[in-house]
């Protein structure tokens, strides 16, 4: 009877762990495939951060572009050569003297709460976009948009503007289309409804958490080839989940065992473990160039010689070796745009980039009579290269006997603090190559950027830019006011940079020209 009821529950046991494994292994497939749930095909997201909110006209900040641009579209969309394309404008007509530009609307074209969009809601959003936008206020502060009929609506300038288009199609702070009725509703904070006529539309928000969006039934792609932000955007997936996974490590390991299709902003230190796993795909796109912005309102920094004596102080090529652990993903330069653009690429100020002259430094310290007061430079950890290159920064500069503080928060919080002029001296922050370099909102004084330039020589330089008769009249006015830039240091640039993103290696379609782009993905 004891050999029988041992025989009996080793078979026992048997059933129980065969049950165990079963669920396991559903459990595993429902994590690595996610098409199980509610019989739909889901491309999930761990995204580094939270954006500071939804509405792209108020924000700087790129994630916040990330998380909208299935939502919203411009009337004008960037190629992946940066050229202007026809998005919610099937086409413009500009006038002899550059003054007027004439759009004609696309018909037909649906919100995701069903109503047709027309003029007047391009003319609500403009209107909103130039009162709220720094790119806005910059470009159009005193131009004249109005509607012609329901769909032809037409911009006046009072003189010629180069960039018009270009900021029209901008991708950051960008002019999101969006219906009237909800645009008048918008307080200071921005809308509340995130309305669109983008390819997918909103299911769910939650600002600390994610955003889940589904496929928008009555999208109306565009028939010319997908490229960069133009062209057809079609959806693969019935829904996009964005989950904010603010540990990079959680972001990393997640990618690993399948339950993300896509990581983004993923470590250094991790590059050639995850380029060496056969399920994952890497990307280590351009991402613009990493700085440290100066408060020229208010305090230490107000003095141009005190920024100049930072400038001089610093070896930036450690600060970034410091940021980025390897030259693959960083490299010295000290241009406003990047290289391959050709049209403004300049060479002024190269020799007031990087000097590592300390005792220069010490020198203007001590014109401007520096007594160890205390420097509070605001960081986020949120990017780990941005608080690797103030810690970097901070330990330099104590070399030259400059008392450092780091403020470290999360990025929404620091977006939100350093709005106070009163409450820091410098903040980290890094910026996308624009494509046109006029729209690099810190530089213009109009826009009121924190930092607060002021510099009615490099207005002046901009002004000329914009009213520039030619490309090579432009690109020497561009040059002037590099050079200005280097007398005047709004920031310190550390240099070019690049970022980390993966996929699953069964994400197809997947394009990183000017930015994620979600559209055009499939989950095989």
């Amino acid at each position: 009877m004891k050999y029988k009821r041992t025989i009996l529950l080793v078979i026992y046991l048997g059933v129980i762990l065969s049950l165990l494994a079963c669920n396991s292994e559903e459990d595993a497939t429902n994590d690595n495939n996610q098409e199980d749930q509610n019989g739909k095909n889901i491309l999930t997201v761990a995204y580094d951060n939270k954006p500071p909110g939804l509405d792209p006209h108020i924000t700087t900040a790129t994630i916040t572009k990330d998380f909208t641009s299935p939502i919203f579209e411009t009337l004008v969309a960037l190629d992946s050569e940066l050229e202007p394309q026809p998005m919610l404008a099937e086409e413009w007509e500009i006038s002899e003297d550059g003054k007027t530009y004439t759009f004609k609307l696309r018909e037909g074209v649906k919100f995701h709460n069903g109503k047709e969009m027309t003029s007047e809601d391009v003319i609500a959003s403009y209107d909103k976009w130039v009162e709220v936008s720094s790119l806005g206020k910059s470009n159009f502060a005193d131009a004249t948009f109005e509607a012609e009929d329901d769909y032809t609506v037409v911009m006046q300038l009072p003189e010629r503007n180069t960039v018009t288009l270009i900021a029209l199609s901008n991708t950051i702070q960008y002019l999101a289309i969006m219906p009237k009725e909800i645009v008048d509703n918008a307080g200071a904070d921005g809308v509340t409804e995130y309305v669109g006529t983008g390819p997918y539309e909103v299911k769910e928000w939650r600002a600390d958490q994610y955003l889940h969006l589904k496929k928008f039934e009555d999208y109306q792609p565009l028939s010319t080839p997908a490229d960069g932000f133009a062209g057809k955007k079609e959806v693969l997936v019935d829904e996009l989940h964005l989950e904010i996974v603010d540990d990079a490590s959680t972001r990393v390991a997640g990618l690993i065992s399948g339950q993300y299709d896509m990581a983004t902003l993923l470590p250094y230190d991790d590059y050639d473990r995850l380029e060496n796993d056969p399920n994952i795909t890497v990307y280590t796109p351009d991402n613009g160039f990493a700085m440290m912005v100066f408060n020229k309102k208010h305090g230490f920094f107000s003095d141009v010689k005190a920024r100049q004596a930072i400038n001089y102080a610093l070896d930036l090529e450690e600060v970034l070796l410091a940021a980025y652990s390897s030259e693959k993903f960083a490299a010295p330069s000290h241009a406003l745009v990047p290289e391959i653009q050709t049209s403004f690429y300049r060479e002024e100020g190269i020799d007031r980039y990087n000097q590592k002259d300390i005792e220069k430094a010490k020198e203007l310290l001590d014109e401007i009579g520096y007594d160890g007061e205390e420097i509070v430079f605001l960081v986020s950890r949120a990017y780990e290269d941005h608080y690797n290159a103030a810690v970097s920064v901070q330990q330099q500069l104590k070399e030259v006997g400059i008392n450092v503080k780091l403020d470290v928060y999360d990025w929404a919080t620091l977006l939100t603090h350093r709005e106070d002029e009163t409450a820091w001296d410098m903040f980290a922050t890094g910026f996308s190559y624009e494509p046109h370099p006029l729209n690099n909102i810190w530089l213009d004084s109009a826009t009121q950027y924190p930092g607060w330039t002021n510099s009615p020589e490099i207005d002046s330089f901009i002004e000329q830019i914009r009213t520039a008769a030619s490309p090579e009249e432009a690109s020497d006015y561009f040059g002037e006011l590099q050079d200005e830039f280097y007398n005047y240091l709004p920031l310190v640039k550390y240099g070019d940079t690049k970022n980390i993103h993966a996929t699953r290696s069964n994400i197809k379609g997947y394009d990183y020209s000017l930015s994620h782009v979600f559209w055009n993905v499939s989950k095989e």
